[in-house]
């Protein structure tokens, strides 16, 4: 059986920026790429990459143009040309997760795929997931959060 990842949208936000990290990220996404790992993204979490990447590459006040719409829309779409399928996430295994502590919405729907699916959730440094309600291998590309 073939490895899986699910990559949370902080994941994907350091990838697609350089940030401290990326170099994992990028490693993984590789091997996604190269058909040695299945690659997931939560749909909710594409949706987060979405409006994050409008608004990094919007006005200065963070405000989306058309043209950041425009490149929010192609950084996703490099990532299905890349392997990530974009899936959605079972709706009450992530309000479970939700509902067991303070967690984001689209957190919890990786957290959700990632059970689902055996998958290892790739995120940051932060503590939202050192305790779940579910079992999920966690692997962090950095030591610290954002």
């Amino acid at each position: 059986m073939r490895r899986a990842y699910v990559f949370d949208t902080e994941a994907i936000v350091a990838f697609l920026y350089d940030e401290p990290g990326h170099e994992r990220v990028a490693s993984l996404l590789d091997h996604v790429a190269d058909g040695g790992a299945e690659g997931l993204l939560a749909e909710l979490n594409a949706s987060e990459v979405y409006y994050l990447v409008a608004r990094f590459e919007g006005t200065g006040d963070g405000t989306p143009t058309p043209e950041s719409l425009r490149a929010a829309d192609r950084d996703v779409r490099s990532l299905e040309r890349r392997g990530v399928a974009l899936v959605q996430a079972a709706w009450r295994l992530t309000g479970e997760v939700k509902a067991d502590g303070e967690i984001s919405l689209a957190d919890a729907a990786a957290v959700a795929v990632a059970h689902e699916r055996d998958a290892t959730l790739v995120t940051g440094g932060d503590d939202d997931f050192d305790s779940l309600p579910v079992d999920v291998e966690v692997e962090r590309f950095r030591d610290h959060g954002v």
